[in-house]
């Protein structure tokens, strides 16, 4: 824009660094280019930080209540409850996916930028508002180079954090304790249709007595008969055909196989809990423990979930049921696993379910705030409470 005639003359402002600032004053960022002098409007001059960028200082007074920061990746903003831009900072111009996404890291975790520190450090009254840069319908937008720079750096973010992730030791427990699951279920299924497939043709098998022993002998067999023999069993009178064994013995390799698999993972699900929650292990057992962790999701949540909600974690059929107007679960399928209260009468379970459930609520916060993990005499101490509140209720309660 070309203006005629001479420029008007600009005031000049002299201020005494030495003496304090005419505060209170507020601070508007304009861009920084040469405007005709208003008389009408506020009396203004230019200051230059060398960290940022020209800033126009405006006399008058201002609400610190009603300051609020706003800031996204790109930019940091002090604005007034009316939307009116008292500060910013930009992010600098030396720019990289990698320094984006550890910025962007930063963000994710609940950090401030850097340049929204810097503003609030100038403005210490001002309410953070981490989601303002969202909701700001004046907040500018992003430019080509940015989304490109943007798409570059979440790449680089993705594959830190599948990096990083090997060292969570609560997804690791996850990826054991859900393999272990899965693998026992498989088995499970596997293992049944083996057995009766076995069954057919060896009618005198004792298939519960010698369950364990059947896929062995099918899969270690070169015929029914030599199964047969191995079993100690009388010969089939109908002989599979060649197809049909080839189908049989493999459906028993593979129960083995599965078998072999599930001891390995379990192993070792059983010594990861052991390192780390320790003393939640000795209260309930590694694999137990490994469990229940998965469930809470996480170690931290579990160490901060009640004891009424321990009590009932993975008991998501019964919950379901008593939504529908069945009575309320009085203990999850962990706490039933063990024997001070699946083998105890059922109307104790729910008290001594409650106790132990109190005492896995203690531990597993010993385990995670670094307390002194818990000793054999301790468990045998809690073990014998259980039994006692047992022997208390010898009978079931009398009704009505």
């Amino acid at each position: 824009m070309s203006h005629m005639g001479p420029s008007p003359p600009q005031p000049s402002i002299e201020w005494n660094i030495s003496a304090p600032p005419p505060w209170p004053l507020q601070v508007r960022l304009v861009p920084a280019a040469w405007s005709p002098w208003d008389n009408s409007a506020p009396r203004r001059f230019h200051l230059f930080a060398a960290f940022s960028l020209f800033r126009t200082v405006e006399a008058g007074g201002l609400d610190a209540g009603a300051m609020e920061i706003r800031f996204d990746w790109r930019l940091s903003r002090v604005v007034d409850e009316e939307g009116t831009v008292l500060d910013e900072m930009e992010w600098g111009p030396i720019r990289s996916p990698s320094s984006l996404a550890t910025r962007l890291g930063d963000l994710q975790s609940g950090r401030m930028s850097p340049e929204a520190r810097a503003l609030r450090s100038r403005f210490p009254d001002a309410e953070v508002n981490h989601l303002g840069a969202i909701s700001d319908s004046d907040w500018p937008g992003t430019s080509p180079d940015d989304e490109a720079l943007f798409s570059e750096a979440t790449a680089i973010l993705a594959r830190r954090g599948v990096a990083e992730s090997a060292g969570d030791m609560d997804r690791r427990l996850d990826m054991l304790s859900s393999s272990s699951v899965e693998l026992r279920a498989s088995w499970t299924t596997h293992e049944a249709r083996s057995v009766e497939w076995a069954g057919l043709f060896l009618a005198d098998l004792d298939l519960d007595g010698m369950r364990s022993e059947i896929p062995r002998a099918i899969a270690g067999a070169d015929s029914i008969v030599s199964a047969a023999n191995e079993l100690g069993v009388k010969e089939p009178s109908h002989k599979p055909s060649a197809e049909e064994w080839k189908a049989m013995k493999s459906q028993a390799m593979g129960v083995v196989e599965i078998s072999s698999t599930l001891e390995s993972n379990e192993e070792a699900t059983k010594q990861l809990a052991r390192e780390y929650i320790p003393t939640l292990s000795l209260l309930v057992g590694p694999l137990g423990a490994a469990r229940m962790v998965v469930l809470a999701g996480g170690r931290e949540r579990l160490a901060r979930m009640p004891s009424g909600s321990l009590q009932v974690l993975g008991a998501t059929g019964a919950m379901a049921a008593h939504r529908r107007g069945a009575p309320p679960p009085k203990h999850s399928p962990i706490l039933f696993s063990m024997p001070l209260v699946s083998r105890s009468p059922r109307w104790v379970r729910g008290k001594i379910a409650r106790y132990l459930a109190g005492k896995c609520s203690i531990a597993v916060r010993v385990d995670h705030f670094n307390g002194d993990p818990w000793d054999e005499s301790q468990i045998s101490e809690i073990h014998r409470e259980a039994e006692a509140i047992r022997d208390r209720f010898p009978k079931p309660p009398k009704r009505g």
